[in-house]
Formats: structure tokens, C-alpha cells, sequence
């Protein structure tokens, strides 16, 4: 009986992309945890439910644009 070698299998597997939506969701967490030591330290009061639209919007945009630079990409 044979046994597949690692080696082999590293050769087989796609080059990975770049993870788009792992950097997305970091940098939405980086900016909530910004502004709510901002809000904190300075005394800013902040709007939730805009600041959560405002986030969303962002990164939805992102993923369009990274979508978009994908797609150039592959052509």
C-alpha cells in the first residue's frame, strides 16, 4: 500500500487568495474599538445605530471594490 506524501498534496492544493472578508471584519472591529476608546477618553458621545449604518455601508463598499479588482484579475 502506498501513503500519500505531504509534499505531493502541497503541490495539488490552489495558491490561496487574499482573505478580503477577514480584513473587512478586522477593520470593523478595529474602528468600533477606536471609537469607543475615543469615546471614553474624550467624552464623545456616540450614535449606534448610525455608526452601525455607516460601518456596514464601508464595508460593503470594500467588498465591492475588492470584488471588482477579483474579477480584472482573472481576466
Amino acid at each position: 500500500m502506498s501513503q500519500p506524501f505531504p509534499q505531493h498534496e502541497a503541490e495539488l492544493q490552489a495558491p490561496s487568495k487574499f482573505p478580503t472578508g477577514t480584513l473587512v471584519f478586522g477593520l470593523i472591529l478595529l474602528v468600533v474599538g477606536v471609537l469607543l476608546l475615543a469615546g471614553l477618553l474624550f467624552g464623545i458621545q456616540l450614535n449606534g445605530p448610525l455608526l452601525f449604518i455607516g460601518l456596514l455601508g464601508g464595508a460593503g463598499l470594500i467588498l465591492i471594490i475588492s470584488g471588482i479588482v477579483a474579477a480584472r484579475r482573472t481576466r
